[in-house]
């Protein structure tokens, strides 16, 4: 019997192992496989796409920048430029005076600037590097250059755009509604009822006083004691056409439920969340709001409540 050689077992084994590798390998790719300088070229076009990105933002230099240096001449010929004038470099205005640029950092100063015809010119970082900063030059940014009550009384005044109110014997007077403003001004025979724009220390110098009674609470009281003259009609009728609709009253705002007026305390917030462009307002009657009785107020609350504060505690404190 002959016995068969060992190498002839390891010749086959391998030679069936390498065409299962081989068919595994094509049974799993989608496609040739890649030329062998395909992977390469790949991998250049990506790292030139990097480097083009990269080259967008340019790396920080190790050393700082040097400030650049203006010569006496360069300085004068820049001043002679911009003299006078006010100028912007990004949001920061100035008016150079003397060959110095004074910021200019309340609205109102720039407002009255431009009201009287002033115009702002840009400038590039030359001009601000080559100028040195002034004092600044806001108007009533100082007690010795803010308004008084004396220049303000009579007039109506307002801070940051928010409420307004009325100068009288050197005392603020807010207005608790615009109606009343409205009223106010149109008693006065002011019809352009100038409100103006004071500074935080303007504002602040003039004594608070009472607020001004409001018309509408006063005209409420008239419609309650049937001085004003508004007969009260049958609550069908009052309801007619609102029930479950969102009504108002002069500046109040309602919801109609049950043929009762229940008032939005946020009408603001609570028209938002119904959103303002699904929601149809109808103004009542004063015979309608006499007539319909009141319902519980409804208070419109935020989304999200006001986190409570977290008390910082150091780490050799937590123990």
């Amino acid at each position: 019997m002959k016995t068969k050689h060992p190498t002839n077992h390891l010749l086959i084994l391998v030679f069936v192992l390498g065409l299962f590798g081989t068919t595994r390998g094509t049974a799993q790719s989608d496609g040739p496989a890649p030329a062998e300088g395909t992977a390469t070229s790949d991998k250049k076009a990506k790292d030139k796409a990097a480097d083009d990105v990269e080259s967008d933002f340019p790396p920080v230099p190790d050393t700082p920048g040097v400030r650049k240096k203006f010569s006496k001449d360069e300085v004068n010929r820049i001043c002679a430029q911009v003299e006078g004038r006010i100028i912007a470099f990004y949001d920061d205005i100035y008016k150079v005076e003397h060959c110095q640029r004074r910021p200019l950092r309340d609205n109102k100063t720039v407002y009255n600037m431009q009201r009287g015809g002033t115009r702002v010119q840009d400038v590039d970082s030359d001009v601000v590097a080559a100028l040195p900063e002034g004092e600044p030059l806001d108007e009533a940014t100082s007690l010795k250059n803010a308004r008084g009550c004396g220049k303000l009384e009579g007039h109506y005044i307002t801070y940051s755009n928010v409420d307004v109110y009325f100068v009288e014997k050197c005392k603020k007077r807010i207005f608790p509604d615009w109606m009343t403003y409205i009223e106010h001004r149109e008693h006065r025979q002011d019809k352009k009822g100038e409100i103006l724009a004071l500074s935080a220390i303007e504002f602040e110098n003039i004594a608070t006083g009472k607020p001004i009674g409001s018309v509408v609470d006063a005209l409420f009281a008239k419609m309650l004691s049937g001085e004003a003259g508004v007969e009260v009609i049958p609550i069908d009728e009052a309801c007619a056409g609102l029930e479950g609709r969102i009504a108002s009253y002069y500046s109040y705002v309602y919801r109609v439920e049950k043929c009762r007026k229940r008032e939005i305390k946020n009408s603001e917030l609570y028209l938002k969340k119904l959103g303002v462009d699904n929601v149809l307002v109808y103004e009542m009657s004063s015979e309608q709001w006499l007539s319909l009785p009141n319902g519980a107020p409804i208070t419109a609350k935020p989304d999200v409540e006001p986190q409570a504060p977290l008390e910082f505690k150091p780490k050799w404190r937590q123990r």
